[in-house]
């Protein structure tokens, strides 16, 4: 909307924002193959580029007609220029010193009211007010309570830490940002120009769409793959809700539960390997893992959480008695397979030379050189001259928000690094846990929640990663499965009520009530607020132990999985409708089969056996709804 305004007013401004863009990514894409250049300059880059962006696109009040401001952004973006390319010039010698120079001082100040405006922009007030607390932290560490207190520091020396040196802004999160992230943007949106939206939603559209509840199980299936593109719940919604919710409406499914199934599908994204958020790229780099382990560990659990919601859309779909599409609204499997056939070789490239262990950007780099080669002999998805350039220009516009919360979480982390919170954090979570694993975990989840509530995923992730993580580590958590803990209940805020961002995405769509559509979608993704506890205290659902161990865990857990998406809906395949007592049943029932112990898994496999049993042979009343027989 505000890029077509201003290209009536500003035509040449758009198109040299759109060169401006075209010309970052060949950049990036330069630095994937003949390597990086020297860190600011590698990080600043993209910094430059996204605030030229933030502050042209996104207006300093939004919703209104542009005036006076519009000078103020222009005046924004000059200074943006000026600043970073002063940064990238004075690199060398900014790595000598303490405390910069009175221009270097100016600079560094002028650098962060830029980034704090444009977090405001993007990303709102919360994460702007959470980094300037951060930030008086700083100054007034003497005068905080002693657990949390430190000697404090000059307001010279912090500016110093966090806008002139490698670890505030143009820090570890901004390194991530520039080198990985980057490249995975160019292939994500090099994928979309070609036509794999449509290509990832015919295929579940040809093989469910004539099934009962298909719309939804559409939803499921096409908001996954769409997670390999974007890792944005809002933009799976905007994807996929535009056209899965008016389907599942049409077919029966009442607005609010349209809306909460596409954004529980939506979310999931956010856990599906291989983009995940972002946030897999900067966890292995924190971890000292390869991307490819992060991957593996965080695909069980993904593949958990769908299959819980693709059994709860059936069972929905089943009670309501909700039908399928015609066929002949329905696109034919083989001629989609045909005409999409060059996307596969790329995807199977990207995952093969992950799984060789290849740099994530030379793996991106080759991936996008192939995918760019084969829509060469698809008709239908050729990309010529111009649909390369919109891919150019594209991923600047993807970046945005992902370069701006990095750079905001880089302030906070460097606080963090500079003050020694982190230690002053963990003996507090300590204390207040008792030495409980369990209890750390529940006072871990509250927090992540509350902060995904107010960020992206991205950005609650690095400061839980740096705040919470050790303290689970500590106690005995395996690494891994700390980290993916905490990333878990960050994606999962944005779709918890009061603050559900996703589901309010998806009741826009739908039509329906937000808090309604809220609650439903945290209804059916009740899985994923359970299994991040199972592969903590047993890392088999995360690929940690012996094969046997792994194959074992992962049978049981599915078939648990499923069990608890009937106690969700109270509907048994085998027989019904049932009552609360049986619900309750099978679902402690399913948890004792997702969570991988021999013992527990036998304890899951009495009881769900023994509902199933009651419920076909030996009805007891209050157990099951007989009318259901």
């Amino acid at each position: 909307m505000e890029e077509e305004r201003l290209k009536d007013k500003y035509r040449f401004l758009v198109t040299m924002l759109s060169v401006l863009a075209a010309g970052t990514t060949i950049f990036y894409l330069y630095t994937a193959y003949f390597g990086q250049f020297t860190p600011m300059v590698q990080r600043g880059v993209i910094l430059l580029t996204c605030l030229v962006f933030c502050f042209i696109y996104r207006p300093m009040r939004k919703n209104r007609p542009r005036g006076w401001t519009f000078f103020v952004d222009c005046f924004l973006v000059l200074l943006s220029i000026g600043c970073v390319c002063y940064l990238m010039w004075r690199e060398m010698a900014l790595l000598k010193i303490l405390v910069g120079e009175p221009m270097d001082l100016a600079v560094g100040m002028i650098i962060l009211i830029i980034i704090l405006e444009a977090t405001r922009r993007t990303l709102g007030w919360p994460l702007v007010i959470i980094s300037v607390c951060f930030l008086f932290y700083g100054l007034l560490g003497p005068y905080m309570p002693a657990i949390i207190r430190h000697a404090g520091f000059k307001w010279d020396y912090i500016l110093t830490w966090i806008t002139l040196s490698p670890y505030g802004i143009f820090g570890v999160a901004m390194y991530v940002c520039s080198t990985v992230i980057m490249l995975f943007i160019v292939f994500s949106a090099f994928l979309r120009t070609s036509g794999a939206i449509k290509f990832f939603t015919d295929i579940p559209y040809s093989i469910f769409g004539m099934v009962r509840g298909g719309p939804a199980k559409i939803a499921v299936i096409a908001s996954s793959f769409m997670g390999t593109l974007t890792g944005s719940v809002v933009a799976n919604v905007t994807a996929t809700g535009s056209f899965t919710i008016p389907l599942m409406k049409r077919t029966g499914y009442a607005p609010h539960m349209a809306g909460a199934i596409e954004a529980a599908a939506s979310s999931g994204g956010q856990i599906m390997p291989p983009v995940m958020g972002t946030a897999a790229f900067v966890m292995a780099d924190i971890l000292g893992i390869s991307y490819w382990d992060v991957c593996v560990a965080a695909f069980l659990p993904a593949v958990l959480y769908y299959v819980s919601l693709f059994v709860t859309v059936d069972l929905e779909a089943v009670k309501a008695k909700i039908k399928g599409l015609p066929k002949n609204e329905l696109p034919v499997l083989r001629e989609t397979l045909i005409s999409g056939w060059f996307i596969i070789p790329p995807l199977a490239l990207l995952i093969y030379l992950l799984y060789q262990r290849w740099s994530p950007m030379k793996a991106c780099l080759y991936a996008i050189i192939l995918v760019t080669v084969l829509s060469l002999f698809s008709k239908n998805f050729r990309m010529g001259p111009r649909k390369l350039y919109q891919a150019l220009v594209q991923t600047i516009k993807d970046m945005v928000l992902v370069t701006v919360a990095c750079a905001a979480a880089g302030i906070i982390i460097g606080m963090v690094e500079l003050t020694g919170l982190g230690a002053g954090i963990a003996t507090l979570l300590e204390s207040l846990a008792g030495g409980s694993v369990l209890i750390l975990l529940v006072l871990s989840m509250i927090v992540c929640v509350i902060l995904g509530m107010g960020m992206t995923t991205l950005a609650a992730y690095l400061i839980l990663a740096l705040l919470v993580a050790p303290v689970l580590i500590k106690l005995g958590v395996v690494p891994i499965a700390a980290h993916l803990f905490i990333f878990y209940f960050g994606s999962l805020s944005l779709i918890t009520p009061p603050v559900a961002i996703g589901a309010y995405a998806a009741a826009a769509v739908a039509g329906s009530d937000p808090m309604q559509t809220g609650f439903n979608a945290w209804r059916i993704a009740l899985i994923a607020f359970v299994v991040p506890y199972f592969f903590v205290f047993n890392p088999a659902l995360v690929f940690q132990g012996s094969t046997e161990t792994i194959v074992l865990a992962a049978v049981t857990a599915i078939i648990g999985t499923v069990c608890f998406g009937m106690m969700i809906q109270g509907y048994l395949y085998t027989h019904g409708k049932i009552k609360i007592v049986a619900r309750i049943l099978i679902g402690i029932g399913g948890l004792g089969l997702i969570y991988p112990d021999l013992i527990t898994d036998l304890m899951g496999v009495g009881l769900v056996g023994s509902v199933i049993l009651f419920t076909k042979f030996l009805p007891v009343k209050g157990v099951i709804d007989n009318k259901s027989r």
